[in-house]
Order: C-alpha cells, then sequence, then structure tokens
C-alpha cells in the first residue's frame, strides 16, 4: 500500500502478545539502538477483528489468503516500548494462483522497506525528544493495518489499509488507502481499467460528496466540491493521485485524509460510488459474478 497515513490515536500503544519473527523473513537491518534499548521483531496472526490499539489487522474473508502483522519495536531498560513500526504481510495459501503469490511477496518487501524506515526516523525522532526530555512517555510509531477488506475473488482481492504516524509534535498524522490485485494476473489493478474516464469520475465523487456529507461544503471549502476536487486531482496527475478500493458489492470507495479536501480539524472523508448510481462511469472489466 502506498504508505497511507495516519490517525489521531493515544500514543502509548499497547501490544497483544505476539510469536517470534520466522528465521526465514529477510529483513534490512534496523537503527542501532540507544543505550540500554533493546531492538527486536516479532509477527503475529491477524484478528477477528483489527485494533488500531495493538497494531493488528483485519483476517482476510477467505481461506486461501494468510494475513500477518510484522512489528520492529524498541523497548527501554524497564521494557516499555518506546518506538515501533508495524506492517501487513500477505500469503497466498495451498497449491495455484503463483502469479499472486509472486506478487504479493513483492509487496510484502516493499512494505517491509517502508516500515524499516519508517522506524528507523520514528526512533531517530524519539532518542532526540528523549535527549530534551520531551514526550518521555509516549511511545512514537509508524505503522499501517488492514481494516477493511473488499471485494476479494478469483478476479480481484481489494482491501482497506489504515496507516498513522507519530514522530513528535501536536498530533499523530492519519490516512487510508486502498490495494487492489488482479488475481490471476498478480498486477496490481489501475484505477483506469474500472472507471471511463477521469471526468466522469470526478462527476460521481462530487455527486458523492454532496449525498453523503450534506452541509458540509459550504463549512469547508472557499470553491464549491467540484473545483476543490479539480484542484485537489489535477490533470497531469491523471489517475495517480485517487485511493480507492472496491467494495464487496463492486462499489468503489475513495478515501481523503485529514489536509487532502480540507483542514486537519475536518478530519477523514470517505467517498463511496456505487454502481447503480454511476453506471456511466464502470467499464465492463472485472465484472461481478
Amino acid at each position: 500500500m502506498k504508505k497511507l497515513r495516519s490517525l489521531s490515536l493515544a500514543a502509548a500503544l499497547l501490544l497483544a502478545p505476539l510469536a517470534p519473527l520466522p528465521a526465514s523473513f529477510p529483513l534490512a537491518p534496523t537503527a542501532q539502538a540507544a543505550q540500554q534499548d533493546t531492538i527486536r521483531e516479532v509477527t503475529s496472526m491477524a484478528s477477528d477483528a483489527y485494533s488500531l490499539e495493538a497494531a493488528r489487522s483485519l483476517k482476510a474473508p477467505v481461506p486461501w489468503l494468510l494475513v500477518e502483522d510484522h512489528r520492529i519495536e524498541a523497548l527501554n531498560a524497564n521494557g516499555k516500548c518506546v518506538t515501533y513500526s508495524s506492517h501487513p504481510v500477505l500469503h497466498v495459501k495451498g497449491e495455484g494462483r503463483e502469479a499472486l503469490s509472486r506478487a504479493l511477496d513483492a509487496w510484502n518487501k516493499h512494505e517491509a522497506q517502508a516500515a524499516k524506515k519508517g522506524f528507523d526516523f520514528a526512533y531517530k525522532c524519539k532518542n532526540g525528544d528523549r535527549q530534551g526530555g520531551f514526550l518521555e512517555e509516549i511511545a512514537y510509531f509508524d505503522y499501517s493495518v488492514i481494516t477493511k477488506w473488499g471485494r476479494v475473488d478469483e478476479s480481484m482481492i481489494s482491501f482497506c489499509s489504515f496507516g498513522a504516524e507519530f514522530t513528535g509534535g501536536i498530533h499523530p498524522m492519519h490516512g487510508e488507502g486502498g490495494t487492489t490485485f488482479d488475481t490471476r494476473t498478480g498486477k496490481e489493478i489501475d484505477l483506469a481499467a474500472i472507471v471511463t474516464s477521469r471526468e466522469a469520475l470526478l462527476r460521481a465523487l462530487a455527486t458523492a460528496f454532496l449525498t453523503q456529507y450534506p452541509g458540509r461544503e459550504e463549512d469547508l471549502f472557499a470553491y464549491d466540491i467540484e473545483e476543490q476536487l479539480e484542484r485537489f486531482h489535477r490533470p497531469e496527475k491523471g489517475f495517480d493521485n485517487f485511493s480507492w478500493y472496491m467494495g464487496k458489492r463492486g462499489e468503489l470507495v475513495f478515501l481523503y485524509p485529514p489536509y487532502a479536501l480540507g483542514p486537519y480539524s475536518s478530519g477523514d472523508f470517505t467517498l463511496t460510488i456505487e454502481r447503480a448510481d454511476a453506471p456511466e462511469l464502470f467499464t465492463d472489466a472485472y465484472p461481478l459474478k
């Protein structure tokens, strides 16, 4: 998942019991521990309900897809977590789906590298603030978890991830992002394969905002919602800065974190476009069976 990001959480997050990391899972060297800190890496199975407090993902809705969470954490001399990073790991179970399996392996590696960089930066910030006597009781973090599963079948797997980071300052940052793979080819599905045009999509998003957030347009924007969306999704970016996933009914869900459409205080926006509401928007690719 493109690193999302992030939410206002109580910063001292507690970790549920975890299993030791398998020796076969390759990771880059971790940041050098500060004096008397211990850095360890652990994995845990996803759970029946995701947990932001424990940075635990939601398990997959099909038996052939395994979800784990991999965590790097720094513990001080008293065993208290001072910094951590976590990311989901996806594996195909059983025979078949080799292309998807290879694609998920590559995705896992990318997520592991991003989590490693996130941990190193958060730990560096934490150590700097500890030396200055700031926020000593608060853990710094950079994590992502799978919080929603959308369409998962023999044509695609689509899910929503939530990411959060805190490296000091007034509040954490957070956001949601979507990831969608073609089950048969293993390739990430481009939004251009799903919708007929950028213009039709922006019209459908504006309609969805007015329907799903009535009365918010005048409160939030100096422009109307159509112009606000146009300013955020600039034409030269094409479909690159749309964050989306496909829901279980084949609907498209678009995710806007704080600062995307309005100030931080306005919070997140989730816009859902049902197929019945905008039939002209959807291409014939990936039909529902």
